[in-house]
Protein backbone atom coordinates (compact mmCIF):
# COMPACT_ATOMS: atom_id res chain seq x y z
CA UNK A 1 0.00 0.00 0.00
CA UNK A 2 1.21 3.48 -0.58
CA UNK A 3 2.16 5.72 2.34
CA UNK A 4 0.98 8.46 0.57
CA UNK A 5 -1.91 10.68 2.34
CA UNK A 6 -0.81 9.23 5.76
CA UNK A 7 0.14 11.49 8.53
CA UNK A 8 2.48 9.63 11.08
CA UNK A 9 2.53 10.98 14.81
CA UNK A 10 5.02 9.20 16.91
CA UNK A 11 4.96 9.52 20.36
CA UNK A 12 8.16 8.59 22.01
CA UNK A 13 8.87 6.95 25.51
CA UNK A 14 9.77 9.69 28.22
CA UNK A 15 9.54 12.11 25.71
CA UNK A 16 6.18 14.58 24.50
CA UNK A 17 7.52 14.92 21.19
CA UNK A 18 5.07 15.12 17.50
CA UNK A 19 7.07 14.19 15.21
CA UNK A 20 5.35 14.55 11.25
CA UNK A 21 6.71 12.44 8.37
CA UNK A 22 5.10 10.35 4.96
CA UNK A 23 6.14 7.06 5.57
CA UNK A 24 5.86 3.78 7.75
CA UNK A 25 9.72 3.10 7.18
CA UNK A 26 10.86 1.88 10.49
CA UNK A 27 7.99 0.71 12.20
CA UNK A 28 7.73 -2.30 14.11
CA UNK A 29 5.88 -4.40 16.17
CA UNK A 30 8.26 -6.71 17.34
CA UNK A 31 9.61 -7.49 20.44
CA UNK A 32 7.62 -8.24 24.01
CA UNK A 33 5.60 -5.43 25.89
CA UNK A 34 6.92 -4.61 29.88
CA UNK A 35 6.00 -1.73 31.67
CA UNK A 36 8.52 1.34 31.43
CA UNK A 37 10.49 -1.25 29.22
CA UNK A 38 11.89 1.38 26.31
CA UNK A 39 12.19 -1.56 23.76
CA UNK A 40 8.63 -2.74 24.12
CA UNK A 41 6.19 -3.42 21.03
CA UNK A 42 5.40 -0.72 19.58
CA UNK A 43 1.60 -0.62 18.49
CA UNK A 44 0.45 1.17 15.60
CA UNK A 45 -2.93 3.13 15.66
CA UNK A 46 -4.58 4.38 13.01
CA UNK A 47 -6.35 7.69 13.50
CA UNK A 48 -8.56 9.55 11.71
CA UNK A 49 -9.29 13.82 13.03
CA UNK A 50 -12.79 13.24 14.18
CA UNK A 51 -14.54 13.43 17.39
CA UNK A 52 -14.15 9.79 17.77
CA UNK A 53 -10.47 9.56 17.92
CA UNK A 54 -9.80 12.67 20.20
CA UNK A 55 -9.20 10.14 23.29
CA UNK A 56 -6.26 8.44 21.15
CA UNK A 57 -4.61 12.39 20.29
CA UNK A 58 -5.00 13.03 24.21
CA UNK A 59 -3.53 10.01 25.35
CA UNK A 60 -0.58 10.33 23.19
CA UNK A 61 -0.40 14.00 23.68
CA UNK A 62 -0.33 14.07 27.93
CA UNK A 63 1.81 10.88 27.82
CA UNK A 64 -0.76 8.19 29.18
CA UNK A 65 0.36 5.58 27.01
CA UNK A 66 3.66 6.70 27.93
CA UNK A 67 2.62 6.20 31.91
CA UNK A 68 1.20 2.82 31.24
CA UNK A 69 4.50 1.36 29.76
CA UNK A 70 2.88 1.31 25.96
CA UNK A 71 5.13 2.66 23.11
CA UNK A 72 2.56 3.78 20.30
CA UNK A 73 2.78 5.34 17.14
CA UNK A 74 -0.31 7.33 16.04
CA UNK A 75 -0.84 6.41 11.97
CA UNK A 76 -3.36 9.28 10.64
CA UNK A 77 -5.39 8.76 7.37
CA UNK A 78 -7.37 11.40 5.08
CA UNK A 79 -10.42 8.83 5.21
CA UNK A 80 -11.58 5.83 6.60
CA UNK A 81 -10.88 3.88 3.22
CA UNK A 82 -7.66 4.68 3.47
CA UNK A 83 -7.43 3.54 7.11
CA UNK A 84 -9.26 -0.08 6.59
CA UNK A 85 -6.51 -0.40 3.97
CA UNK A 86 -4.06 -0.39 6.01
CA UNK A 87 -5.59 -2.36 8.69
CA UNK A 88 -6.14 -5.32 5.55
CA UNK A 89 -2.13 -4.60 5.17
CA UNK A 90 -1.62 -5.33 8.71
CA UNK A 91 -0.22 -1.41 8.99
CA UNK A 92 -2.27 -0.87 11.74
CA UNK A 93 -3.05 -2.65 15.65
CA UNK A 94 -5.38 -0.76 16.68
CA UNK A 95 -7.64 1.49 14.97
CA UNK A 96 -11.52 3.86 15.89
CA UNK A 97 -13.99 2.61 13.53
CA UNK A 98 -17.23 0.94 13.25
CA UNK A 99 -19.60 -2.20 12.96
CA UNK A 100 -19.56 -2.70 9.42
CA UNK A 101 -16.18 -1.99 8.88
CA UNK A 102 -14.90 -4.14 11.49
CA UNK A 103 -16.98 -6.84 9.68
CA UNK A 104 -15.74 -5.97 6.22
CA UNK A 105 -12.01 -6.48 7.52
CA UNK A 106 -12.66 -9.51 8.99
CA UNK A 107 -14.06 -11.09 5.67
CA UNK A 108 -11.43 -10.17 4.83
CA UNK A 109 -9.08 -12.15 6.79
CA UNK A 110 -8.28 -8.84 8.93
CA UNK A 111 -9.54 -10.00 12.11
CA UNK A 112 -9.81 -7.28 14.46
CA UNK A 113 -12.16 -7.19 17.89
CA UNK A 114 -13.92 -4.21 19.78
CA UNK A 115 -12.99 -3.60 22.88
CA UNK A 116 -13.80 0.01 23.98
CA UNK A 117 -16.79 2.39 22.57
CA UNK A 118 -15.58 5.22 21.13
CA UNK A 119 -18.96 7.37 20.76
CA UNK A 120 -22.18 5.84 20.91
CA UNK A 121 -22.35 4.10 23.73
CA UNK A 122 -25.85 6.80 23.93
CA UNK A 123 -27.92 8.32 21.73
CA UNK A 124 -26.13 11.32 22.88
CA UNK A 125 -22.97 10.61 21.63
CA UNK A 126 -21.99 10.70 17.84
CA UNK A 127 -24.27 13.29 16.64
CA UNK A 128 -25.66 12.39 12.91
CA UNK A 129 -27.59 14.13 11.06
CA UNK A 130 -29.72 14.25 7.53
CA UNK A 131 -30.14 18.33 6.64
CA UNK A 132 -31.68 19.14 3.41
CA UNK A 133 -30.41 21.94 1.44
CA UNK A 134 -31.19 25.53 2.05
CA UNK A 135 -34.78 26.84 0.62
CA UNK A 136 -36.00 22.86 -0.17
CA UNK A 137 -39.05 22.77 2.06
CA UNK A 138 -37.68 19.62 3.58
CA UNK A 139 -38.32 20.19 7.10
CA UNK A 140 -39.82 16.82 8.39
CA UNK A 141 -39.10 12.97 8.07
CA UNK A 142 -41.72 12.48 6.04
CA UNK A 143 -40.78 15.63 3.50
CA UNK A 144 -37.69 13.08 2.45
CA UNK A 145 -40.52 10.86 0.45
CA UNK A 146 -39.92 11.75 -3.34
CA UNK A 147 -36.39 13.57 -2.34
CA UNK A 148 -32.62 12.26 -3.01
CA UNK A 149 -30.44 11.72 -0.27
CA UNK A 150 -26.64 11.48 -0.36
CA UNK A 151 -25.07 8.69 1.31
CA UNK A 152 -21.67 6.85 1.01
CA UNK A 153 -22.93 3.31 0.07
CA UNK A 154 -22.72 0.20 2.15
CA UNK A 155 -21.12 2.10 5.23
CA UNK A 156 -22.64 2.57 8.47
CA UNK A 157 -24.52 6.16 6.92
CA UNK A 158 -26.05 3.67 4.35
CA UNK A 159 -27.14 1.45 7.31
CA UNK A 160 -28.61 4.73 9.59
CA UNK A 161 -30.81 6.19 6.70
CA UNK A 162 -32.15 2.46 6.29
CA UNK A 163 -32.94 2.58 9.90
CA UNK A 164 -34.29 5.77 10.04
CA UNK A 165 -37.17 4.61 7.26
CA UNK A 166 -37.60 1.94 9.81
CA UNK A 167 -38.13 3.68 13.16
CA UNK A 168 -39.87 6.96 11.84
CA UNK A 169 -41.79 4.65 9.34
CA UNK A 170 -40.78 6.26 5.85
CA UNK A 171 -41.36 4.01 3.05
CA UNK A 172 -37.92 3.64 1.37
CA UNK A 173 -39.01 2.87 -2.33
CA UNK A 174 -40.09 6.65 -2.05
CA UNK A 175 -36.88 8.18 -1.28
CA UNK A 176 -33.71 7.69 -3.83
CA UNK A 177 -29.91 7.43 -2.70
CA UNK A 178 -27.36 8.74 -4.16
CA UNK A 179 -23.68 7.79 -3.78
CA UNK A 180 -21.25 10.40 -2.75
CA UNK A 181 -18.50 9.41 -0.60
CA UNK A 182 -16.51 12.32 -0.28
CA UNK A 183 -18.32 14.26 2.89
CA UNK A 184 -16.90 17.56 1.97
CA UNK A 185 -18.48 16.67 -1.92
CA UNK A 186 -21.39 15.61 -0.16
CA UNK A 187 -21.66 19.22 1.64
CA UNK A 188 -20.91 20.65 -1.52
CA UNK A 189 -23.90 19.02 -3.57
CA UNK A 190 -26.20 19.84 -0.91
CA UNK A 191 -25.60 23.81 0.29
CA UNK A 192 -25.51 23.97 -3.67
CA UNK A 193 -29.38 22.67 -4.35
CA UNK A 194 -27.53 19.78 -6.30
CA UNK A 195 -28.92 17.00 -3.81
CA UNK A 196 -32.44 17.34 -1.90
CA UNK A 197 -30.45 15.91 1.54
CA UNK A 198 -27.75 14.44 2.76
CA UNK A 199 -26.88 12.26 5.98
CA UNK A 200 -23.38 14.11 7.28
CA UNK A 201 -21.92 13.66 10.84
CA UNK A 202 -20.65 16.62 13.21
CA UNK A 203 -18.99 18.84 12.79
CA UNK A 204 -19.72 18.71 9.23
CA UNK A 205 -23.31 18.25 10.01
CA UNK A 206 -23.66 21.42 12.77
CA UNK A 207 -21.40 23.44 9.38
CA UNK A 208 -24.10 22.45 7.14
CA UNK A 209 -26.67 24.11 9.86
CA UNK A 210 -24.70 27.09 10.43
CA UNK A 211 -24.87 27.43 6.28
CA UNK A 212 -28.43 27.41 6.06
CA UNK A 213 -29.06 23.63 5.29
CA UNK A 214 -31.99 22.33 7.56
CA UNK A 215 -32.01 19.79 10.18
CA UNK A 216 -34.57 16.68 8.86
CA UNK A 217 -33.43 13.77 11.38
CA UNK A 218 -31.50 14.11 14.35
CA UNK A 219 -29.94 10.78 16.08
CA UNK A 220 -29.53 12.34 19.32
CA UNK A 221 -33.48 12.70 18.79
CA UNK A 222 -34.67 9.36 18.44
CA UNK A 223 -35.81 6.83 21.19
CA UNK A 224 -33.40 4.18 19.92
CA UNK A 225 -29.75 4.24 19.76
CA UNK A 226 -28.57 3.36 16.19
CA UNK A 227 -25.02 4.48 16.15
CA UNK A 228 -21.94 3.30 17.25
CA UNK A 229 -18.07 4.08 16.60
CA UNK A 230 -15.75 1.61 18.33
CA UNK A 231 -12.11 1.10 19.30
CA UNK A 232 -10.67 -2.05 17.75
CA UNK A 233 -7.51 -4.20 18.71
CA UNK A 234 -5.93 -7.00 16.13
CA UNK A 235 -6.82 -10.50 17.62
CA UNK A 236 -3.28 -11.08 17.14
CA UNK A 237 -2.20 -8.32 18.82
CA UNK A 238 -4.48 -9.76 21.79
CA UNK A 239 -3.11 -13.18 21.79
CA UNK A 240 0.29 -12.58 21.72
CA UNK A 241 0.05 -9.81 24.67
CA UNK A 242 -3.58 -9.08 26.30
CA UNK A 243 -1.65 -7.45 29.34
CA UNK A 244 -0.17 -4.83 26.68
CA UNK A 245 -3.94 -4.19 25.44
CA UNK A 246 -5.01 -3.99 29.03
CA UNK A 247 -2.34 -0.94 29.23
CA UNK A 248 -3.38 0.67 25.55
CA UNK A 249 -7.30 0.46 26.54
CA UNK A 250 -6.66 1.81 30.07
CA UNK A 251 -4.72 4.50 28.50
CA UNK A 252 -7.95 5.40 26.45
CA UNK A 253 -10.08 4.97 29.00
CA UNK A 254 -7.98 7.58 30.96
CA UNK A 255 -8.11 10.21 28.20
CA UNK A 256 -12.10 9.52 28.07
CA UNK A 257 -12.55 10.71 31.75
CA UNK A 258 -10.09 13.42 31.71
CA UNK A 259 -12.24 14.79 28.42
CA UNK A 260 -15.37 14.36 30.74
CA UNK A 261 -14.12 15.36 33.68
CA UNK A 262 -12.53 18.87 32.16
CA UNK A 263 -14.25 19.76 29.20
CA UNK A 264 -13.09 23.18 29.26
CA UNK A 265 -9.74 22.43 29.27
CA UNK A 266 -9.27 20.58 26.52
CA UNK A 267 -11.65 21.80 24.35
CA UNK A 268 -9.23 23.72 22.12
CA UNK A 269 -7.64 21.02 21.36
CA UNK A 270 -10.48 18.82 21.00
CA UNK A 271 -11.60 21.48 17.77
CA UNK A 272 -8.09 21.37 16.76
CA UNK A 273 -8.23 17.56 16.25
CA UNK A 274 -11.88 17.65 14.76
CA UNK A 275 -11.08 20.22 12.06
CA UNK A 276 -13.97 22.41 13.48
CA UNK A 277 -14.49 25.03 11.27
CA UNK A 278 -13.97 28.59 13.16
CA UNK A 279 -17.71 29.81 12.20
CA UNK A 280 -19.22 26.91 14.94
CA UNK A 281 -16.47 26.73 17.20
CA UNK A 282 -17.64 28.50 19.50
CA UNK A 283 -20.81 26.61 20.46
CA UNK A 284 -19.53 23.56 19.14
CA UNK A 285 -19.37 20.85 22.35
CA UNK A 286 -16.63 19.07 23.45
CA UNK A 287 -17.88 15.30 23.21
CA UNK A 288 -18.84 13.20 26.01
CA UNK A 289 -17.31 9.64 25.87
CA UNK A 290 -18.33 6.28 28.27
CA UNK A 291 -15.70 4.64 29.39
CA UNK A 292 -16.03 1.07 29.80
CA UNK A 293 -18.80 0.23 27.34
CA UNK A 294 -19.09 -1.82 24.35
CA UNK A 295 -21.54 -2.42 21.82
CA UNK A 296 -24.57 -4.87 23.68
CA UNK A 297 -25.70 -7.68 21.53
CA UNK A 298 -28.88 -6.34 20.12
CA UNK A 299 -26.94 -3.00 18.48
CA UNK A 300 -23.89 -5.25 16.58
CA UNK A 301 -26.58 -7.92 15.34
CA UNK A 302 -28.69 -5.26 13.96
CA UNK A 303 -25.74 -4.35 11.53
CA UNK A 304 -24.93 -8.05 11.06
CA UNK A 305 -28.55 -8.18 9.85
CA UNK A 306 -28.29 -4.93 7.70
CA UNK A 307 -24.96 -6.72 6.30
CA UNK A 308 -26.13 -9.76 5.55
CA UNK A 309 -29.97 -8.42 3.83
CA UNK A 310 -27.20 -6.06 1.37
CA UNK A 311 -24.80 -9.33 1.15
CA UNK A 312 -22.16 -7.38 1.99
CA UNK A 313 -21.48 -10.86 4.14
CA UNK A 314 -23.01 -14.63 3.66
CA UNK A 315 -23.62 -14.93 7.52
CA UNK A 316 -23.62 -12.55 10.63
CA UNK A 317 -20.91 -13.06 12.63
CA UNK A 318 -20.84 -14.11 16.75
CA UNK A 319 -21.08 -11.69 18.90
CA UNK A 320 -17.87 -13.13 20.66
CA UNK A 321 -16.09 -13.17 16.88
CA UNK A 322 -15.95 -8.87 17.11
CA UNK A 323 -16.02 -7.86 20.49
CA UNK A 324 -13.81 -8.53 23.11
CA UNK A 325 -14.89 -7.16 26.57
CA UNK A 326 -12.64 -8.49 29.20
CA UNK A 327 -10.44 -5.35 28.77
CA UNK A 328 -13.34 -3.40 30.21
CA UNK A 329 -14.91 -2.96 33.66
CA UNK A 330 -18.67 -2.98 32.77
CA UNK A 331 -20.80 -0.28 34.61
CA UNK A 332 -24.08 -1.45 36.78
Amino acid sequence: MRNSGKRIISILPFTLAVVLTLSLAGCSSNGTSGTGDAEAALVRIGVLRIDDSIPLFVAGRDGLFEQKGVRVELIGFGSPMDQMRAAEAGEIDFLMTDMVVLSLLKLGQADFRVVQTALGANAAEGRFLVVSAPNSGILQPEDLHGATIAISENTMMDFLVEQFERVLGLDGTRIGKLHIPSLSLRMEALLEGRVDAAILPDPLAAFAVHMGANTVIDTTKLDENLSQSVFAVSKRLIDENPDLVQRLVGAVLQAMEAINDNPDLYREYCLEIANVPHEIAGGYPVPTYSPDTVPNREEVQRVMDWMVSRGLISEAFEYEEVVDSRFITPRN
